[in-house]
This record gives C-alpha cells, sequence and structure tokens, in this order.
C-alpha cells in the first residue's frame, strides 16, 4: 500500500505541493499522474521519493519510502540524463543492476541472463553495442526502462516515459509495464495525453498543486474534473 500523508513542497517562496493525502490499497494496477504544466506533477514523484525536501509522510507498506529506495524503481525524464559518457546500451543496463547488488560485487550470472531477456522483450538485442547517444527518443526509453528493470521491485515511478518516442516504442514499453502489472506490481506513470489515459490507466491521480481526484479513469476523467484540474488553480514551476 502506498500512503502519502499531509505532503507540501516549497521551493524558495512558492508552494508546489499542497497538503496531499492520497491511499492506493492496491498492487497490480498501471496509475497515470496528469495534471497542467506546471502542477507539481513531476515534484509530486520527487517528493516522495525523497528527491525533494518536502514535509509530510510518504510510507510503502507502512515503511518511509526514503528507507527502501534500492527496492523502488523510479525512471526520470530524459531531459534530466547525461548522455554525453560514452556507455553501450549492454553495460547500461548492468548498471542497473549494481545499484541492487553493489558496485564492488562480481555480477552474478542471473544478471547476465536478465540482461538477455530484457534486450528480447524491449526488442534491443541488436542495439545492444551502441551508445546511449547514439539512439534515438524511443529507443533511449526503452534503454532506461530496461536498466531501471535490472532490479526487482514491487513500486515502479516513471516520469513522461511516453513524451517525444515513436508508437512502435511506445507500444512496445506498454506491453512490458501490463505484464508488469500483472505480476502485481504498482506502476505510477506521469502522463499528459488524456485521449489515450482511459485505455493505458486503472486509476488517474488528477493534481494541480492539490489533489483534485483519485480514482477509476473513466469515474476521475469527467468534463468537469478535467476543466477544475486544467483550468482553475495551479502554480507556475514544477
Amino acid at each position: 500500500m502506498l500512503s502519502i500523508k499531509g505532503l507540501n513542497l516549497l521551493i524558495g517562496h512558492q508552494q508546489i505541493l499542497k497538503d496531499i493525502h492520497l491511499n492506493i490499497e492496491t498492487t497490480g494496477e498501471m496509475i497515470g499522474i496528469m495534471g497542467p504544466n506546471g502542477a507539481g506533477k513531476s515534484s509530486f514523484l520527487k517528493s516522495i521519493l525523497g528527491e525533494f525536501k518536502a514535509t509530510g509522510d510518504a510510507l510503502w507498506n507502512k515503511i518511509p519510502i526514503k528507507q527502501q529506495l534500492t527496492n523502488i524503481t523510479y525512471i526520470p525524464q530524459r531531459n534530466e540524463l547525461d548522455l554525453d559518457f560514452p556507455i553501450t546500451v549492454n553495460n547500461a543496463l548492468l548498471t542497473g543492476y549494481y545499484q541492487t547488488s553493489g558496485w564492488f560485487k562480481p555480477l552474478k550470472k542471473e544478471a547476465y541472463i536478465k540482461r538477455e531477456k530484457l534486450l528480447h522483450d524491449l526488442q534491443l538485442t541488436n542495439l545492444k553495442h551502441k551508445t546511449l547517444n547514439q539512439l534515438s527518443g524511443g529507443q533511449l526509453q526503452r534503454v532506461l526502462l530496461a536498466k531501471a528493470l535490472m532490479k526487482d521491485s514491487s513500486l515502479m515511478c516513471l516520469d513522461e516515459p511516453f513524451v517525444g518516442i515513436d508508437f512502435k516504442s511506445e507500444e512496445i514499453m506498454l506491453n512490458l509495464l501490463n505484464k508488469l502489472k500483472r505480476e502485481d506490481k504498482l506502476i505510477l506513470i506521469v502522463h499528459h495525453d488524456i485521449h489515450k489515459a482511459k485505455r493505458y490507466f486503472d486509476k488517474i491521480i488528477l493534481l494541480n498543486q492539490s489533489l483534485i481526484q483519485f480514482g477509476p479513469s473513466h469515474d476521475v476523467l469527467t468534463e468537469e474534473n478535467i476543466k477544475q484540474t486544467f483550468l482553475y488553480g495551479g502554480v507556475n514551476n514544477e
């Protein structure tokens, strides 16, 4: 269960998130986090993960998330990455495994087996010797997902994974994410496309500085709720 109590975030003198209370008692679901630009969607993920110093509590299975980050998957936006370092797809995936096993321990055979399976599942096998700066946006996003999945976790947080990628990459990623959902993972995804949201997500968090609505996609994405979220209130920065 994910439990968020009294989450507030100030950056400078500006309030980015205001008094958010949220309980997600189920797993095996894909949940979209939606709101206008500047609503605090990315900041919401970074706050519950401890990257931003918010006040309030964020618990996963009754334990503070900050105390179990090695067991939680987070995939940031692509524009936050440094692509100048010449690392291959093959080696990038192994760095994901090191995050759990420890950097100075020899890799087990299972790491290489898992890498090959993820390369296959995300249709990256023919790209494994390329460096990250040689990839298209969709290919890179698939690599980031594969890298994150080199460690096992029951909670996954993805920040705008479908922005600027091709249709093929989006479908490949969705197929794998839906498979993970069936394996009882809870997957939180910052997303912007309302037209696809009902098809992609079991539930929706509507956010604009404060929590507007949370619930099943078809119940939450009403004309009234969308207007309340996207046309009224909010903040200027994420």
